[in-house]
C-alpha cells in the first residue's frame, strides 16, 4: 500500500493532494490486468472508468476517417497510432469519462501484459461529494490535462490544414 501511495503522488491528476487525500484515492482504485494485444477501450464505446498504468505499455490509436466515408482501404488508411504510453511515465487515460458519459475518443491496446488501477466514475463522484476540497483538486487537474490536450489538438489541426493547403495548391 505504501508503494501505491508513492506512485499516486507522482501522477499529475493527483498533484497537490495531501497524504490523507491520496489514501482516499487509493481506496477507490481497483487493480485490473490486461494481456498483451487485448483492447482496453474501444473508440466510440461509452465509458465510465479511467485507468492509471502501473505496469506495461499501451498504444493509443484513433480512426482518421469520418463515419459514412467510403474508402477502399479504410482499415489501412483509417487507423493511426498516435502514441505509446509506458508505466514509468505514470500515464492516465480515460479521465474524461469521470466528467461525462460520452464516447471514448481513442482505442487503447495493450502492447505488453499490463496492470492498471481502475477508477470508476461513481466511486470518484461519491468520494468528491464526501470531500469537496479533494474533488475540486482532482477535477481542476483533469481540466488542466484536458486543456493541454486541447491545445495540442489545435496545433495539430493547424499543421494538417497547412499541409492540406500546400498539397491543394500544388494540384
Amino acid at each position: 500500500m505504501e508503494n501505491d501511495i508513492f506512485l499516486l503522488k507522482h501522477i499529475s491528476l493527483f498533484e497537490n493532494l495531501n497524504d490523507d487525500e491520496i489514501t482516499r484515492i487509493r481506496n477507490i482504485c481497483t487493480p485490473v490486468s490486461f494481456s498483451k494485444d487485448e483492447i482496453i477501450m474501444q473508440e466510440g464505446d461509452v465509458g465510465d472508468t479511467m485507468y492509471i498504468i502501473i505496469e506495461g505499455t499501451v498504444e493509443v490509436a484513433k480512426t482518421l476517417v469520418l463515419p459514412g466515408v467510403d474508402l477502399a482501404d479504410k482499415e489501412q488508411v483509417g487507423n493511426k497510432v498516435f502514441s505509446r504510453l509506458h508505466a514509468q511515465h505514470n500515464p492516465v487515460f480515460g479521465e474524461i469519462s469521470i466528467l461525462e458519459s460520452s464516447a471514448r475518443t481513442a482505442t487503447i491496446k495493450a502492447l505488453t501484459d499490463c496492470i492498471f488501477y481502475e477508477i470508476k466514475k461513481d466511486d470518484f463522484l461519491r468520494l468528491a461529494e464526501q470531500n469537496y476540497e479533494l474533488g475540486y483538486k482532482v477535477l481542476f487537474n483533469i481540466a488542466r490535462t484536458a486543456c493541454t490536450r486541447l491545445r495540442k489538438a489545435n496545433e495539430d489541426v493547424v499543421k494538417l490544414t497547412t499541409v492540406l493547403s500546400l498539397v491543394l495548391k500544388e494540384t
